[in-house]
């Protein structure tokens, strides 16, 4: 979506238009989608955020300030949820059993890509169940969501430099956790 499509979406959202709200959600909710499901490692958690952050979007569209870019600001609203679900005491690592991957697999209406996200879901929480929320969320952006520095510092609202330190402690963590497999 272009910047001009973009401004004038947020312009008529700004006023209460459905219709061009419903596009910014079709523009951002697979890059929303994204992040949450390499974040939270779940695909009803990751959905559940999509709406959050939407939602939240909505109501907060007012306090969007133009001269930044929507896709950092929209990224900070995601990444503070996922946040907030990585420290909950009701967000567990805990892996499936094989039957609640097959319910999950079979109650979906694409089969293949759940298992590949089931897949997907396995591997990241595996490499990343030692790191910090803080650490997951910096070594996701960078890494999972190829984000630079700055925007991650914009979105997280950390410095560079904490950034990098959080970025190479999940490096180490991760490496660690591959030469043992």
């Amino acid at each position: 979506m272009n910047q001009s499509t973009l401004s004038d979406l947020i312009t008529s959202s700004k006023q209460n238009d459905q219709k061009a709200f419903r596009k910014i959600v079709e523009g951002y909710q697979s890059m929303i989608y994204s992040l949450a499901f390499r974040m939270l490692c779940n695909e009803e958690e990751a959905k559940d955020t999509v709406q959050e952050t939407f939602i939240k979007v909505w109501m907060n569209l007012s306090t969007y300030d133009s001269n930044k870019k929507f896709s950092t600001w929209i990224y900070a609203i995601a990444t503070n949820l996922c946040l907030d679900k990585l420290k909950s005491a009701k967000h567990s690592f805990q892996e499936n059993t094989i039957d609640e991957t097959i319910l999950n697999v079979i109650s979906t209406d694409n089969v293949e890509q759940s298992v590949i996200n089931a897949e997907l879901g396995n591997i990241i929480r595996k490499l990343t169940s030692e790191l910090t929320p803080k650490q997951k969320i910096v070594f996701t952006l960078r890494y999972l969501e190829e984000i630079e520095i700055d925007e991650i510092s914009q979105i997280t609202g950390m410095t560079p430099n904490r950034i990098k330190s959080n970025l190479f402690l999940a490096r180490q963590t991760i490496r660690r956790k591959l030469e043992i497999l």
